[in-house]
């Protein structure tokens, strides 16, 4: 049987959960079936070394360095298309799926465009170019049943064009060999400090501000003193963060490590995991916290309460609320039981609901059927 030659296309290959979850489809792809090929409009990025590690090639055009519209992106990702025989483009993230599905229909290929975020601030024209796009696209894979809703109602797409694909984990990326004393000691922190901590891109979207006020909060009201924070991630609000953090007088228990490949052994050494995000589809960061057994708060957005529950498996606070955020960490960490019971009963859920091997099935059929 002849291979499915797929292109992969990608704004750029930072360790965000988008990107993360690409390189766990690209792990369990059968290559039987499959050839990948891997674009980046932008530079490579952090994963883009272990994405060829498996034997998957990446291009970097080094283009849209500032985000605007650039014209030469749709004939160079034509010639890219003919040079390695796709048969199907799978785009991720808003520019990928704009400019991806753009050339793909030039080229007469089907689509596949996966939308991972729900997108409160998004421009009306996106909203148009989304709904126009969509005629052309094979299948629109949503992240969530939050974000099929907003793709059906706010960019009037047809139902008939959404799958619900869910976000989903490598579970082998949250293993990790060390106790969370060991895990802490490695990252110059007492075992005895209670680490706080959360991993995504330091953008506006992630809402760090609101976890910062909510230890300034803590440490303010001297209700518990040994806390430090950790936050792993980078972006162009990092300066900024940095400096708020200083302001309010906790850079002293802050951490910026910036992009960090071993993250099982982070998720090891953190105590409670926070996702203060301003909107979401789904965060990959909240379901590896999970599968880690960590004791889990997050805001109420996106497909959230999907996952929790009414705060079964996690506590569930209101975005933009740092009094919330910081009550609910107090909650946890004067109430070992409940924050155990929390931490067990998410991991066996996110573990037997949410793993990419399962998802990377479901996207092996869809490569099969926009063929046929």
């Amino acid at each position: 049987m002849k291979k499915i030659n797929i292109l992969h296309l990608i704004t750029r290959l930072p360790i965000g959960g988008a990107e993360r979850m690409l390189l766990g489809v690209l792990h369990n792809l059968d290559s039987n079936q499959f050839n990948s090929v891997v674009c980046c409009i932008q530079d490579r990025g952090e994963l883009a070394d272990e994405v060829e590690s498996i034997g998957v090639p990446v291009i970097s055009l080094g283009l849209m360095k500032k985000g605007r519209y650039d014209r030469s992106i749709v004939p160079i990702l034509r010639n890219i298309m003919n040079e390695h025989h796709i048969n199907v483009i799978h785009t991720h993230l808003y520019h990928a799926n704009l400019y991806g599905r753009i050339a793909a229909n030039k080229e007469s290929i089907p689509t596949i465009a996966s939308v991972h975020n729900t997108y409160a601030k998004r421009k009306w024209h996106r909203h148009l170019i989304n709904w126009f796009l969509a005629k052309r696209t094979f299948r629109i894979t949503a992240g969530s049943a939050a974000v099929k809703d907003d793709l059906l109602k706010v960019d009037h797409i047809k139902n008939n064009k959404v799958a619900i694909l869910p976000n989903a984990i490598d579970l082998q990326r949250v293993q990790s060999n060390l106790s969370n004393k060991e895990a802490k000691y490695a990252l110059g922190i007492e075992s005895t400090d209670i680490l706080i901590g959360t991993v995504g891109r330091v953008e506006e979207q992630k809402g760090h501000k609101y976890l910062l006020e909510a230890i300034s909060h803590l440490k303010n009201n001297k209700d518990i003193q040994n806390i430090k924070l950790l936050i792993v991630g980078d972006g162009r609000l990092l300066p900024s963060l940095k400096l708020m953090a200083k302001n309010l007088d906790i850079n002293d228990i802050s951490l910026f490590p910036g992009n960090i490949s071993n993250l099982g052994d982070i998720y090891r050494a953190i105590d409670i995991f926070v996702m203060p995000s301003l909107w979401e589809g789904l965060s990959l960061s909240m379901l590896e916290a999970m599968a880690a057994k960590l004791p889990i708060i997050a805001t109420d957005v996106g497909g959230v309460r999907d996952v929790l529950g009414d705060n079964k498996y996690g506590k569930i606070v209101n975005p933009s609320n740092h009094i919330e955020i910081s009550s609910a960490i107090k909650s946890l960490i004067q109430n070992y039981e409940l924050s155990n019971k929390m931490a067990i009963l998410g991991e066996k859920k996110v573990r037997s609901e949410y793993s990419v091997k399962a998802m990377t099935k479901q996207l092996e059929t869809l490569y099969i059927d926009a063929l046929n």
